[in-house]
C-alpha cells in the first residue's frame, strides 16, 4: 500500500565526519559545557576556519539533521536516567489510540477515496502512537527543565540564506514587493503540477505583498520539458506565459513540438508563424540553460525548487533560503510571515 507523508518519520543518516567536527572539536577547561554549532575546522596561515565559512545548502542540511537527533536522542537519555529518581518521569509511556481519533485522521486527510478505513487503520495507529509519545516525551523533558533537573547546550546551526539572481524570471504578483517566492520549475514534473493550485492560493492571498517569479529547470530525464521551457518563452512575447504555463502543466504527457504548437493555437497566440519559429529554432534555449545553472548554484537539484526571502527590486536579486519540494500551504506561509516581518 502508497505510504503518505503524513506517516513518513525517516531518521535521517548523518555523515560521520560532521558528527566528528561538531562532538569532537577541540576544547577547553572553560568550554566543556557548551555546545558549539559552529566549531573551528581548521586553521588558514593562523586565521580559523569555522563551519560556518564552508557551508553550502548541503552542509546546512546535514548539520540542522544532526541537531535534530541529537535533540531527539538527549530527551530519551535524560528521560531513561531521571525515571531511575523521580516518578513524574516515564520513559516508556503506555499510548492508548482511540476509534475516534483514527476515524478523525482518515477523515480530516481525506483518505476515503484512497481507501478504506479498514485498510488504513494499522498505519493510522502506527502514526498516532508515535506522535503522542513524542508529545508525551517532550511533556516531561519541558517538566525536568522547570525542575532544573537538566539543562540544555544544544543549539541549531544558524539560518542559511543565500543570494539569488532573478535575472529573466517571469514576474507574477506585485513586481515591487519587498518578499519573493522564486521558483524552479519542470513541466513534465508530477510534483511541480501538483504544487500549483498552493501557488496559486498563495498568488490570490499575498497578491501586493509578494512577487512570485519563475524559472525554468527541465531535468534531464524529462526529455520534452526544455522544449515545453521554450514554448513558454515563445509564448511569453506575445504575453501568452500563463495561458501557456497552465496548459502545460494540464497535458505533462505530450509536449512534443506538434503538441505545443496546437497548444498555441488554443489558448489564441495571434502570431502563430512567429511562435512556429521561436519555437523551431530554439531561441531561448542559453536561457533555460542559463536557469538551470543559477538553480544548481543555489542547491537545487530536484523540482519543484522555491527560493522565498526578501527581494531587492532595483538589483532583482532575493536574499534568502531554499524550500524543496511539493511542500504544504503552511510550510510557505511560515517563511513568508518570516520575511515580511523583517524590516
Amino acid at each position: 500500500m502508497k505510504r503518505f507523508k503524513f506517516f513518513n518519520h525517516p531518521i535521517f543518516s548523518v555523515i560521520t565526519i560532521l558528527g566528528f567536527l561538531f562532538l569532537n572539536a577541540p576544547i577547553t577547561a572553560a568550554e566543556e559545557k557548551v555546545f558549539d554549532a559552529n566549531p573551528v575546522v581548521a586553521e588558514l596561515e593562523n586565521v580559523p576556519v569555522k563551519l560556518e565559512d564552508l557551508r553550502n545548502k548541503k552542509i546546512y542540511d546535514l548539520s540542522l539533521q544532526l541537531y535534530q537527533q541529537l535533540q531527539e536522542r538527549l530527551i530519551v537519555h535524560t528521560l531513561e536516567k531521571l525515571e531511575k529518581k523521580h516518578k513524574e518521569i516515564n520513559s516508556k509511556p503506555e499510548i492508548s489510540v482511540t476509534e475516534e481519533q483514527i476515524l478523525a485522521i482518515y477523515e480530516g486527510n481525506n483518505l476515503k477515496a484512497r481507501g478504506s478505513l479498514d485498510q488504513f487503520r494499522p498505519q493510522i495507529r502506527q502514526f498516532l502512537k508515535a506522535q503522542l509519545r513524542q508529545e508525551m516525551l517532550l511533556n516531561q523533558y519541558g517538566l525536568a527543565m522547570e525542575k532544573g533537573w537538566v539543562k540544555t547546550y544544544l543549539a541549531p546551526p544558524s539560518d542559511f540564506t543565500q543570494e539569488a539572481p532573478i535575472k529573466t524570471a517571469y514576474i507574477r504578483g506585485n513586481p515591487k514587493a519587498k518578499v519573493m517566492i522564486l521558483e524552479f520549475s519542470d513541466y513534465q514534473c508530477p510534483y511541480c503540477s501538483r504544487i500549483q493550485p498552493t501557488i496559486q492560493k498563495l498568488i490570490k492571498k499575498y497578491d501586493q505583498d509578494i512577487a512570485f517569479g519563475y524559472r525554468h529547470f527541465p531535468l534531464g530525464f524529462h526529455t520534452e520539458a526544455d522544449e515545453a521551457a521554450i514554448a513558454v518563452e515563445c509564448a511569453r512575447e506575445q504575453n501568452q506565459f500563463e495561458k501557456m504555463h497552465e496548459i502545460l502543466y494540464e497535458n505533462q504527457k505530450a509536449q512534443f513540438p506538434e503538441d505545443l504548437k496546437k497548444y498555441a493555437r488554443q489558448i489564441g497566440i495571434k502570431n502563430k508563424k512567429k511562435f512556429d519559429q521561436c519555437l523551431d529554432s530554439d531561441r531561448y534555449r542559453g536561457l533555460v540553460n542559463q536557469d538551470m545553472e543559477d538553480g544548481a548554484g543555489l542547491g537545487i537539484s530536484g523540482t519543484p525548487g522555491f527560493f522565498i526571502g526578501r527581494y531587492d527590486s532595483v538589483n532583482r536579486r532575493i536574499k534568502g533560503e531554499l524550500l524543496s519540494g511539493a511542500q504544504p500551504l503552511s510550510a510557505f506561509e511560515n517563511l513568508i510571515a518570516k520575511y515580511l516581518a523583517k524590516p
